[in-house]
């Protein structure tokens, strides 16, 4: 499932094909993507996108008149920017017609996503960010004091969102390699120092995947249809009974909260 730099990645190509162009026409072509399913997605016939917003894995449209579409790429959701007489590829959920012939195409073979429609930006954060934590790039060790008298395992907390919002396998993995901190580790056992280093590690990890495009394993592309290229760079995830990077030990795999976690039990020690 796309993580932050994903979901950053689509925003950044989608925006100058979308925002302050008047919108045309709306296309729905599968009504069970939307929520509500009677959502009144004609009102925004006539008006334009004029600005888009991220927290985490969630991205934003939002309107003139603040109309506000949620969108969630689920895991092979994909947002395509192309010319309104381009064929219309299976699993095509969702149109919006631009007036500059643009078509903005959301399309999901599997429909673990879907896009959210809420009258006002303010109702849609409330309802989909008021449980997360702070967004992954701007995290601070005030945000995590809590975690000294904090109970639960390191990557549990850090996969919750509501610590830290953006972060999924992938990027967990990683940053818990870079600080070289087991994914196991009991966060209430975690010292100022080493909070600060595993928040760096995930601000570094985030921003090299940032200007690689991100993470395409098998589906996600960008909203010009290009894969990232950060995969290349992975030091830990998907890397098991592989040679560490910086050891040479043989990498472990095991289930943590639900998901397959890679880890360097020579470099990652509990503390």
């Amino acid at each position: 499932m796309p993580e932050l730099p994903e979901v950053q990645e689509v925003r950044r190509t989608l925006e100058p094909h979308l925002l302050h162009i008047p919108i045309t026409a709306i296309r729905i072509l599968r009504r069970d993507f939307i929520t509500p399913r009677n959502a009144p997605l004609i009102n925004l016939v006539g008006q334009c996108i004029t600005r888009t917003h991220r927290h985490g894995k969630k991205l934003f449209l939002i309107a003139d008149d603040r109309q506000t579409l949620h969108l969630h790429l689920g895991m092979t959701g994909h947002v395509d920017c192309v010319p309104a007489k381009t064929p219309i590829a299976k699993h095509t959920h969702l149109i919006l017609e631009l007036a500059t012939g643009t078509h903005i195409r959301f399309h999901d073979p599997r429909r673990f996503g879907g896009i959210w429609y809420y009258p006002t930006l303010e109702e849609a954060l409330a309802a989909q960010t008021q449980n997360l934590g702070p967004d992954a790039l701007a995290l601070t060790p005030q945000n995590l004091a809590h975690w000294q008298t904090a109970r639960g395992r390191l990557k549990q907390r850090l996969l919750a969102q509501r610590d830290v919002a953006g972060l999924g396998n992938i990027y967990v993995d990683e940053a818990l390699w870079q600080a070289q901190l087991h994914p196991q580790q009991l966060v209430g056992r975690l010292t100022p120092v080493r909070i600060k280093t595993l928040i760096a590690a995930i601000r570094q990890i985030l921003r090299r995947s940032l200007a690689l495009g991100g993470t395409t394993l098998r589906d996600y592309r960008n909203a010009s249809s290009q894969p990232g290229q950060f995969a290349q760079q992975l030091h830990a995830y998907g890397r098991a009974q592989l040679p560490c990077h910086r050891c040479q030990s043989p990498l472990h795999s095991a289930q943590i909260a639900a998901r397959t976690t890679v880890f360097c039990p020579t470099c990652q020690k509990r503390h």
